[in-house]
């Protein structure tokens, strides 16, 4: 039960964690084709509130899996760790993103300190953090650009929802001028991050670690393809102001982010149940 309790907070830590980091970074990339919609700062409230909630409620947790007991090992073992750390990071940024104030160049600068702040802990805390520091700074970096793709995704679908073509459009260039490049460099760590966990000669596609990652990365695979039709079949159409376009870029925008949702539970219970250490 315990167990099963964890998993879904740490889904819940990851929407958090996405929804918050990733509108300060999808606001910072898309400006100007981001301004004027309070979507992204919205996304940020929640996704900071959710976060502080599930880090609380994850150490909570993990103290209940350890034994509940009030000595120095189990203490230390939550807070004097780099999960202890991970729940720093995360705490301090969140609020720091409730708190500050968007507006101005430099405080803008202060949220992507803030935002980065918790992306930061998963260089701390992890399966990759457990393998070395360089290990752990791939997967910020991973988690950084998860976090850009879900909230820059989450801004498409609701102007599209608006039928304002002018803004559809401006806001589709600006997006395709940076998604490649993003989104391939999450491709990369992704894979640097396989490549550095996963040891292929020990046959890890028939552990229960490897049979889980397979499944995040076929939904992942998906999430991808349809981010390819989106950009080859669907921006064209709606530059040139196509109301059915539109429709189908809702639509297929939803499913990829339900793709994502799909492989932040399957995370969660990877890390979980399994490891690579194993």
């Amino acid at each position: 039960m315990l167990d099963a309790l964890a998993a879904l907070l740490k889904a819940l830590l990851y929407v958090g964690v996405l929804s918050c980091a990733g509108a300060v970074f999808a606001q910072a990339t898309l400006r100007p084709a981001a301004e004027g919609t309070s979507t992204l700062s919205q996304l940020m409230g929640r996704g900071a509130v959710l976060t502080i909630f599930a880090v609380l409620a994850s150490a909570a947790c993990l103290f209940f899996r350890l034994g509940a007991g009030f000595d120095m090992p189990t203490l230390s073992a939550v807070f004097v760790s780099g999960v202890g750390a991970a729940i720093c990071l995360q705490i301090a940024g969140a609020l720091l993103l409730l708190v500050g104030d968007g507006g101005g160049e430099s405080l803008r600068l202060t949220q992507l300190s803030n935002a980065a702040l918790v992306t930061a802990s998963f260089a701390f805390n992890g399966h990759a953090a457990a393998d070395g520091l360089t290990e752990g700074f791939v997967a910020f970096l991973h988690v950084s650009l998860a976090a850009w793709w879900f909230a820059s995704l989450w801004l498409l679908r609701d102007v599209c929802s608006r039928k304002d073509l002018s803004a559809i459009a401006t806001l589709i260039e600006r997006f395709s001028m940076i998604a490649f490049g993003l989104v391939g460099g999450l491709i990369i760590a992704g894979l640097l991050l396989i490549g550095a966990l996963v040891d292929f000669d020990r046959d890890p596609w028939l552990s229960g670690y490897g049979q889980l990652l397979a499944v995040k990365i076929v939904i992942a695979a998906v999430a991808l393809a349809l981010a390819s039709y989106n950009k080859f079949r669907l921006t064209r159409r709606v530059a040139s102001a196509d109301p059915l376009a539109i429709h189908s870029l809702h639509r297929t925008i939803g499913a990829e982010l339900v793709c994502i949702g799909a492989v932040l539970v399957a995370t969660a219970i990877l890390t979980t149940y399994t490891s690579p250490h194993q």
